[in-house]
């Protein structure tokens, strides 16, 4: 099985910044997916990045995408060729059988342009549709039955249901954060904090109920196996170096072995109850 994944705002980095932090995220990805019992293979291309299944079941590749940031969507994709008759016979099967059901072809081009445009090649594959299913209609706007695909130059991608990633930063390199968690409010702030690209420092007294979703979003805390793999920092010499502590209220946290640490992180200030259920929804926990 294979994935299209695509990476957000690890694209508008240069050129030297973006290849490090790519390079962090794959290595993030196959961790991620180790952890979970399974074993994939990564290929960048076109500034996406294809996901293939080695060994084990899609069902946790996918909960470690859902749980990667940097990432903000992955497609299951299926490959056939390049040809609008043989893309519609492997998609009317998804057909829905209602008289005046409606349906749309959304193709994006990857790669260079071949015989084939975007527009041109979805207008093909809808008329093939048509002539299988006669009873559709097309509706761009808000179809009943999107065919979303991939028009790549040697072949078409034809994709399933999107996954939803957390979007953000790779874990790790932005640098490190130290925090002490207590208590849900701490695991909040340090999760916004993850997501900028933030690896977690976590004193000897965190509360230990929240490592199982810790390591959930970064197993380099699982044990030093993958701590060895997954150190990374943005730049020589600061992998592990400390840079800000992170919490719900830092009035009272103790300087780290007498060192004064740049920033003081807050981010839960004047947060609603409301924004705050969103963020606990996103980050996997449920309101203790």
């Amino acid at each position: 099985m294979r994935w299209i994944l695509r990476m957000g705002e690890v694209l508008l980095k240069s050129r030297p910044v973006r290849r490090f932090m790519r390079k962090a995220l794959e290595k993030h990805i196959i961790a991620q997916v180790e952890v979970r019992g399974a074993k994939v293979k990564i290929r960048p291309w076109q500034g996406m990045l294809f996901l293939d299944l080695i060994e084990g079941d899609s069902e946790v590749v996918e909960d470690a995408l859902r749980h990667s940031f940097g990432l903000i969507s992955a497609d299951p994709i299926s490959s056939v060729d390049v040809d609008p008759a043989i893309v519609a016979a492997s998609v009317i099967s998804n057909a829905p059988k209602e008289e005046g059901a409606t349906f749309a072809v959304q193709c994006k081009r990857h790669g260079q342009k071949g015989e084939w445009g975007s527009q041109s090649f979805a207008g093909a594959v809808g008329a093939e549709i048509l002539a299988l299913a006669p009873h559709l209609k097309v509706n761009l706007g808000n179809p009943q039955w999107p065919v979303r695909i991939a028009l790549m130059p040697d072949e078409v991608g034809i994709l399933g249901e999107k996954i939803i990633c957390p979007g953000g930063l790779p874990t790790g390199v932005q640098g490190t954060v130290h925090t002490d968690i207590q208590n849900e409010r701490d695991f909040l702030a340090s999760w916004l904090v993850m997501r900028r690209g933030c690896r977690l420092s976590l004193s000897s007294e965190t509360n230990t109920e929240f490592m199982d979703v810790i390591t959930c979003w970064d197993p380099y805390h699982l044990e030093e196996k993958w701590r060895q793999k997954l150190a990374t920092a943005p730049g020589p010499g600061h992998i592990g170096e400390i840079w800000a502590v992170v919490g719900d209220s830092l009035s009272n946290f103790d300087n780290l072995e007498n060192k004064v640490p740049i920033a003081n992180l807050e981010p839960l200030v004047g947060w609603s109850e409301d924004s705050l259920e969103i963020l606990r929804q996103r980050a996997g926990i449920v309101k203790r």
